[in-house]
This record gives C-alpha cells, structure tokens and sequence, in this order.
C-alpha cells in the first residue's frame, strides 16, 4: 500500500514540475520586451561594435517592435551572467569565431554550444601584408621562399586564439611554416612590422590600406575578395592558388533554451535589414560584408567550425618553438 502511494506521489510530482516548465516556457515566449538589449562584448569604436550598431539602427529605423539597445560589456564573467537564465528574446549576444577559437586554446569556459544561434550576420575580410622594404615582393614568391626555408619568414602576433587560427589556416593551405614572434599586445606587433623587424602579418584591411597609402606596407593579399573600391586590384589568397578564404564572421546568440518562436522573430528582423542597400554601403566601408545565415545554418556552421579546428590543431601540434616578442 504504501509502495502504491509513493507511485502516485512522485508520479504527480513529475506532472507537476513538467506543467510547471511548460508554463515558464510559455512565460518566456509571450512576454514583451520593452527593448531588445544586444550585449557587444568589445569596446564602443571596435569593428563588432560599429557592425552591431548599424544593423540595430536599421532595424529601429525600419520596422517596429522593441528596439534594440546596444550595450558594450567586455568581461566574460559579465556577459555569463547577462546571458544566462534569460530565455525570452529581451537580450542577445554579438559573437565571433573567438567562441570557438578561446574555447579550444583553454582561454575561457565559454563554449557556443551554451547559447541558441540566431544568425550570422557579416564577415571582414583581413588582408595579409609585407614589410615596406619588400614592395616588389608578391605571395607567390613569399610562399616560395617560406616552403624552401622553414621558419625563416617571419610573422607576429599576440596569444588571442583567434589569430593564431587564422595564421595556422594560412600555414596549413600554403603548407609552409612561419617563424612565429609573439608579442603581448597587437600594436607592438604591427609597430615590429611598420619598423621592418618582421616580414608578414595579417592585420585588418582598413588598418592596411591607411599603411599601404603611406608606403610603410604591401598588401600582398586579402583573406577574401573585397569589393570595397579602396581596395580595387588587390588579390585574394584564391586569386593567387591558395584554396582559403576567411575573415571575422560576427552574427547574434541568444540564451541556451530560448523557445525557436522568439528565435525565428528576431531572426526575420535581422534578415529584413541585411536586404536593406544602406546598411550594406554602411558595412562596405568598413571593409565589410553582409553574410546571412539562419539559425540551422548557423549551428551547422558552428559546428563544422569547431571540428575543422580542432583537427587543424591536432596536426599541428609539433609546431616550432615561438620567439618572445
């Protein structure tokens, strides 16, 4: 008898804590934001937040519903506790390939698969350069000498994840390896590179068109075509033979469990301004493309990202040693 009334009990238990999610997830779903809040985890200026910042101002420019607010918060303990537990479309999250890149290099405990893609929004192309002394120089002849001479040619960069990826991309198409200087901050590696210390680096393309106009640069390459009329002639990796193409795909999460009714309404918002010709002149100019994905395309993405990764760097685990910049 008794064995018969905790049966009943614990099976009304269950019923009660499933009607319960049930009714918090409904909660979520139909409860009007004010606004949205669009958490930037980058400084007010930097390239995410002026990207983020114009696809919200079209949005609250052409559509109705909450307008997106968009606050910069640059510590990751902040953005965990802005992002979690917030399962209602009120507040999302600018991301980048760091997600996975900082996640795999054991720099934070922040994995992607923690928060509901919603879109991926654009993509900025970066541009690989020499050193000013080597104006006649072009990649083909710095891929050749760098295949012939192993850790000969030189590149710096600093210890974030995200650019190492990329430069491991290049080596692992190119099949070359380059003479690595890490240096603690970015500006002490492109002031290494304008003072002729270093012969490549790979650095953003408005960052090198300014230098290229000055003469202190080559820009032998860019990660991607650019249609950006500043940058008119200048070649892409797969111009010139090397099967690679990337740049710094930003796009928008929201909290882990966000019902997909909330996902597919922001998505649609975002989707409307990418079709919008201003925003894209807006974006051009800053060397930056419209790249749109929906949320199934953009988990697939994440996904393949993070696989493809972590077999780049499996291979290559017995990179050479790293100079101290």
């Amino acid at each position: 008898m008794d064995t018969v009334i905790m049966r009943i009990f614990y099976l009304t238990l269950l019923a009660f804590c499933f009607i319960f999610s049930l009714g918090q997830t409904s909660k979520a779903a139909s409860k009007k934001c004010l606004h949205i809040r669009v958490i930037v985890p980058s400084s007010v200026g930097t390239a995410t937040d002026l990207i983020i910042r114009a696809y919200a101002e079209t949005i609250n420019r052409q559509q109705s519903g909450p307008l997106l607010k968009v606050l910069n918060k640059t510590q990751n303990a902040v953005i965990e506790k802005n992002m979690s537990g917030r399962p209602d479309g009120c507040q999302i999250l600018a991301v980048t390939q760091s997600l996975v890149s900082n996640f795999l290099n054991d720099k934070t405990s922040i994995e992607w698969s923690k928060f509901t893609p919603i879109a991926m929004l654009s993509r900025t192309p970066m541009a690989v350069v020499a050193r000013g002394s080597l104006r006649d120089a072009n990649l083909a002849n710095i891929i050749e000498v760098a295949l012939q001479n192993p850790n000969v040619v030189s590149l710096g960069e600093t210890s974030n994840p995200l650019e190492q990826m990329f430069r491991m991309s290049l080596e692992d198409a190119s099949g070359v390896r380059f003479k690595i200087t890490v240096f603690e901050t970015a500006r002490q590696s492109f002031l290494e590179l304008l003072a002729d210390n270093l012969d490549l680096g790979i650095i953003s393309a408005s960052a090198a068109k300014r230098r290229m106009d000055l003469k202190q640069l080559k820009i032998v390459a860019t990660t991607e075509r650019l249609e950006n009329e500043k940058l008119v002639g200048v070649p892409s990796l797969k111009d010139q033979g090397i099967d690679l193409s990337f740049g710094v795909d930003r796009g928008i999460m929201a909290p882990m469990d966000t019902p997909p009714e909330i996902i597919a309404k922001i998505m649609e918002r975002f989707q409307k301004a990418s079709d919008d010709p201003e925003l894209e002149d807006r974006l051009a100019k800053i060397y930056t493309r419209i790249m749109f994905l929906d949320p199934d395309s953009y988990t697939q993405y994440f996904e393949n990202l993070t696989a493809d990764w972590s077999e780049m760097i499996e291979r290559t685990q017995q990179r050479p040693a790293r100079t101290p910049g």
